[in-house]
């Protein structure tokens, strides 16, 4: 048997590289992919603690947790400051008998995303929860 010479066992050798380079190089590409599409589509909840108000006569203190994609956690985290200080901006400006009413609370909660997504200039909030709602007449 013959044996090849040594520049067909070099290149082969070369090529053998490149593919295994190119295939590595297509897998980290597909998992990178997948990631970002989990990211886009995984959803994530910021709770912020108690917001309270008093006026005209009632108080007023929630609890909110806002939804956003995976993707903007860290943006969300970052702006929570404003994020407060919006929800307090709302409350203030909220009729207590009205969020009561039926149908009150699902268009509060629209009335929240909508002005914390006015305030911050974004649309990355999707979704802000009212998870405690407490209301109370006179002051505290």
């Amino acid at each position: 048997m013959q044996k090849k010479p040594a520049q067909d066992r070099k290149l082969s050798s070369i090529v053998g590289i490149v593919l295994v380079v190119l295939a590595a190089g297509f897998a980290i590409g597909w998992f990178y992919l997948r990631h970002e599409d989990r990211q886009a589509t995984q959803i994530n909840y910021l709770r912020l603690p108690e917001v309270a108000i008093s006026r005209d006569g009632h108080s007023i203190r929630a609890s909110f947790a806002f939804r956003t994609s995976a993707a903007d956690a860290d943006w969300v985290a970052r702006n929570r400051p404003a994020l407060e200080q919006v929800m307090k901006q709302v409350l203030l400006a909220v009729d207590p008998v009205q969020v009561r009413a039926p149908d009150g609370l699902r268009e509060f909660q629209g009335q929240l995303r909508d002005a914390t997504n006015g305030a911050l200039q974004s649309s990355r909030i999707q979704e802000v929860l009212v998870t405690d709602f407490l209301v109370s007449e006179g002051d505290w």
